[in-house]
């Protein structure tokens, strides 16, 4: 049986180790949004049919995915709204012109305004008046002069782009591993079924040897039965190896945004490829100046710092600039005359029921909620690279043991068939040389895929996998 490969996959605090049968939801959901979340970028052509490939290859299957994923898709609208909420959060600064006019009729009760003249002999000043009309038309400009909590607010708004750019860089460094890490299932499986085809080829050739040797006289109905039943078996190991690589390759389609018609080959092979393996040092370094988890905490730990800056100063003063001018009369024509105002404001705050220390308290703890978790992010990464790393050394020696394995497999069971064939012994040490020879290959299968998942968490790890080459 195949052992179930031990992989990882990165998430937005670092990498956690998953196997590929663990991966399978993650990538179905992936598949699942890609089908379902925006139809329109699923790898449709020019006359809106969805693209058909006669290869593909892993490169081609992460540029589709980073096209067509709504996790990209929908990181690039935030990066969008940052770039909105940041020219919000200039209007303050800016100058606030506005224009208004108005004709009114009104009328007025003195008394009501507490001005009770029925006492007081006034002949011909009446207690109520009106109707009467008033016209005003002016346009009004209000700039802030001075606003440190507004300048604040601002630069943060500026870095709030920053962070939204990052964060969709995150995105794509997401969605390629889960693409590279789809391919990767596609063409273990792919390999698992040429294995088991390799395998079933073997016993009936060894079914048939047996049949034979029972016409020959030197074995018996029990030798052909045990060849038989092993036969048997690896027909079933066959047909469940085709399923498997039929929902493998499903999978990749669709994560790729392809026809699920389709039958494209796979041009990047199951392969063992030794790399020179940079130190723990420099991949560590390198890590923490791309790995875009650690840039989006410091730059998110830059805004949290302007939030603090800004909600403290609220308690200082703030200088406005306002005038208006316009005209005001009767009517627009009638005892109309030019009106204006011009002001300088100086606001003091004194106290606002403790809203101000409130806010300054909240965004004080936001800032130290920042500073833990990019502490926190700077470890993980260390943490995903050193693992990374030793993962991959480790695979490597894998992968030359079970290709030894396979070899010494395939000479046992060469001697135990020439055993057999010569009447020196039953099939039983055929069967468990054939037993044998198949563990080891599927061993093999097990070792090449675990090498090439250490290779994309590297990639991951040094925050390279969108650019990562089979």
């Amino acid at each position: 049986m195949t052992r179930v490969l031990s992989t990882k996959v990165e998430s937005s605090a670092g990498m956690q180790l998953r196997t590929l049968k663990d991966l399978l939801p993650i990538l179905l959901v992936v598949a699942a949004v890609l089908s379902g979340g925006n139809v329109k970028a699923q790898g449709v052509d020019a006359n809106g049919q969805r693209e058909s490939r006669e290869t593909l290859s892993v490169r081609d299957t992460i540029e589709l995915a980073l096209k067509n994923n709504l996790s990209t898709l929908l990181a690039s609208e935030r990066e969008s709204e940052a770039r909105g909420l940041r020219t919000e959060s200039r209007a303050p600064l800016m100058p606030n012109i506005y224009a208004a006019v108005s004709q009114t009729s009104r009328t007025l009760n003195l008394a009501a305004l507490g001005l009770d003249l029925s006492n007081v002999n006034l002949p011909g000043f009446p207690t109520f008046i009106g109707p009467f009309k008033v016209f005003d038309a002016r346009v009004n400009l209000a700039q802030s002069v001075f606003n440190l909590t507004a300048i604040r607010n601002y630069q943060a708004g500026k870095l709030g782009v920053k962070v939204a750019i990052f964060q969709e860089q995150l995105a794509r460094e997401q969605v390629a591993s889960a693409a590279a890490l789809a391919y990767l299932n596609a063409i273990r499986t792919a390999r698992s079924v040429q294995t088991a085809q390799s395998n079933l080829e073997l016993a009936k050739v060894l079914a048939t040897l047996a049949q034979n040797q029972k016409a020959a006289g030197i074995a018996t109905g029990v030798d052909v039965t045990r060849a038989l039943t092993r036969q048997a078996q690896e027909e079933t190991n066959v047909a469940q190896a085709e399923t498997a690589a039929n929902q493998a390759m499903f999978q990749l389609l669709r994560v790729a945004g392809l026809s699920l018609s389709s039958q494209p080959t796979l041009t990047d092979p199951l392969r063992y490829l030794e790399e020179p393996e940079p130190s723990p040092e420099t991949a560590v370094s390198t890590a923490r100046t791309q790995r875009r988890e650690i840039l989006v905490a410091q730059e998110q730990l830059r805004v949290s710092e302007l939030e603090t800056k800004a909600a403290r100063a609220e308690r200082l003063p703030s200088v406005d600039f306002i005038a208006d001018y316009g005209s005001s009369g009767i009517t627009p024509s009638k005892s109309d005359f030019p009106t204006r105002d011009i002001e300088v404001r100086v606001s003091v705050p004194i106290f606002n029921g403790g809203a101000t220390n409130g806010r300054v308290q909240v965004a004080a703890s936001r800032q130290r909620q920042a500073e833990l978790q990019l502490r926190d992010i700077q470890q993980q990464v260390e943490q995903d690279v050193r693992d990374a790393l030793q993962t991959l050394a480790t695979s490597a020696d894998q992968v030359k043991s079970a290709d030894q394995s396979v070899t010494l497999s395939e000479r046992e069971l060469q001697m135990a068939r020439d055993r057999f064939s010569a009447g020196v012994g039953d099939n039983i040490e055929v069967i468990n040389a054939q037993t044998a020879l198949a563990n080891a290959r599927d061993s093999q299968v097990t070792a090449l895929t675990q090498h090439n998942a250490a290779r994309i968490n590297l990639a991951a790890a040094l925050g390279r996998v969108e650019d990562f080459r089979w």
